[in-house]
């Protein structure tokens, strides 16, 4: 029951940056289409860009976590013996968790005071924009949570390639 509802969110986050991705393609396209063919840029096309790439690295970043995505430099730590590295990827994923629970707390904050601000290209509360940084570094702590336990006997399948069902 847990690995399908850890599954179902992984998939979900996984489908939801194909989505970020996709209509940064399209809203991409169309600035340059009316900018160069029509003389007519999108005043709000920018913006969107900027505020979409702050959702996507934040939920792409815990996707490349789960996923083991991210560079390593394990030359050195396989030098040391297995108690130490096991202790060494124990503090790994504490320091991931703290790192989300830090970004999610922070974000927090600036919410509050960005909640009664307003974008000037697309009129979105500012507070929006930001909770992807809180969704992102949500979706970060329980990846490492997951990782964290996985120490501890807790197993899950490897994740799923995007193209297999």
């Amino acid at each position: 029951m847990t690995v399908r509802l850890f599954r179902a969110i992984d998939r979900t986050v996984e489908y939801g940056l194909f989505l970020i991705f996709l209509t940064f393609t399209i809203v991409g396209g169309l600035q340059v289409f009316n900018r160069f063919v029509l003389g007519l840029p999108l005043s709000w096309s920018e913006e969107f860009q900027k505020f979409g790439h702050i959702w996507m690295v934040m939920l792409a970043i815990p996707v490349a976590y789960r996923r083991g995505a991210h560079l390593g430099m394990d030359m050195l730590l396989r030098l040391l013996p297995p108690v130490t590295q096991r202790l060494v990827g124990l503090l790994t994923e504490l320091l991931w968790l703290l790192l989300a629970l830090a970004i999610g707390r922070y974000t927090l904050v600036i919410m509050q005071i960005a909640k009664t601000q307003e974008s000037p290209g697309l009129g979105l509360p500012m507070d929006w924009v930001y909770s992807g940084m809180v969704i992102g570094s949500a979706y970060l702590a329980l990846v490492a949570g997951r990782r964290f336990a996985a120490h501890f006997g807790w197993r899950e399948p490897p994740p799923e390639s995007l193209g297999g069902h």
